[in-house]
């Protein structure tokens, strides 16, 4: 693909999605979290992957109130009695660091899916405790945190790392924060922050987390264990644009009247890219409608590639600087660029 078009946008979103039987496992003893799975997108593909008696579902969300429900309501549609909740801020380093060790008490000593589905879309400067952006924060920073974390339990079977990201990181065509000394840095400075550049910025948090993936793949080992993917889910009626206001608030819902997917055919895509293809056929690619396609041609463009290396390089930076078991967990599972 390459390239983002009406046309295509449109025709992707009329092409009828695989059946969940295409591609479902037996997920019996199998460890599975679904990040933001209290609604929408991970709610429906925690309950797909509940119909297939998981030994252990995590459900991995803020909200307990809302974790509970949807624990409750997985387990009355599904009869699968292994779902439970973990808090989970995507938007606190301290919260993200807190479900790592829990994990490492608690989860019985491996991961076999782990559906990274958690993120905001507000368009809006907020500031979280940790002094970052807190759509970046919550979109990629938190995202790359919590898979670099959870190295050590997926490396120890045949994992899959699944990061939800959007047909909207081809409207990225440059990183003009590139031009700073320090691009995430840039991107969290309030005052650079106006309303025109928070605009662009879902779009550019689901470009990173297509680099995120490509650098983590690049970086495995050639007998890891671990397959990470991104997948774009399509135009969904979830929750996602709850926090959109004003004339971009009714364009949207006008848009999602006309095209938008249910949350269960949405997640699908979820699924697919959790138990679909092989090793070889899915390692650090961009899935869309349960099939592998071209990123952007910014993403794999030679800019885009020295990009891809500077974030990387910028985010364990930081994240190391949060907790140290990112670095020993690189320098122990990942190879050296």
């Amino acid at each position: 693909m390459g390239r983002f078009s009406v046309f295509s946008f449109i025709k992707d979103q009329y092409t009828t999605l695989p059946s969940i039987k295409a591609f479902q496992k037996d997920l019996t003893g199998k460890t599975v979290i679904v990040t933001g799975a209290n609604v929408g997108l991970g709610l429906e593909a925690a309950r797909h992957f509940a119909s297939m008696n998981p030994g252990r579902l995590i459900l991995a969300c803020r909200s307990r109130q809302s974790s509970e429900e949807a624990v409750k309501d997985i387990e009355r549609t599904t009869a699968c009695k292994s779902v439970e909740w973990w808090a989970l801020d995507l938007t606190s380093f301290q919260s993200v660091s807190d479900f790592a060790t829990r994990f490492e008490k608690e989860g019985g000593g491996k991961i076999d899916i782990l559906v990274e589905n958690a993120g905001i879309n507000t368009g809006v400067y907020r500031q979280s405790k940790d002094g970052y952006e807190s759509t970046l924060q919550t979109n990629h920073l938190g995202t790359a945190f919590l898979g670099l974390l959870l190295l050590p339990w997926l490396s120890r079977t045949e994992s899959r790392v699944v990061v939800v990201s959007s047909e909207l990181h081809y409207m990225v065509k440059s990183i003009k924060e590139a031009d700073s000394p320090n691009i995430i840095d840039k991107l969290s400075d309030e005052k650079y922050c106006t309303s025109s550049v928070m605009r662009e910025r879902y779009h550019v948090t689901k470009a990173f987390n297509v680099f995120f993936v490509k650098a983590l793949a690049e970086r495995l080992p050639a007998d890891t264990k671990i397959t990470v993917d991104a997948v774009n889910p399509g135009l969904c009626h979830s929750k996602l644009t709850r926090e959109i206001e004003g004339v971009l608030a009714v364009f949207v819902s006008i848009l999602k009247g006309i095209l938008a997917r249910t949350t269960e055919v949405g997640s699908r895509t979820l699924v697919h890219a959790a138990l679909g293809g092989t090793q070889a056929e899915m390692q650090g690619k961009y899935l869309n409608k349960c099939q592998v396609e071209e990123e952007s041609d910014f993403i794999i463009s030679p800019e885009g590639h020295q990009i891809q290396h500077r974030l990387w390089d910028e985010t364990v930076h930081i994240l190391s600087k949060h907790d140290d078991r990112v670095k020993r967990n690189i320098d122990e599972y990942l190879k050296r660029n």
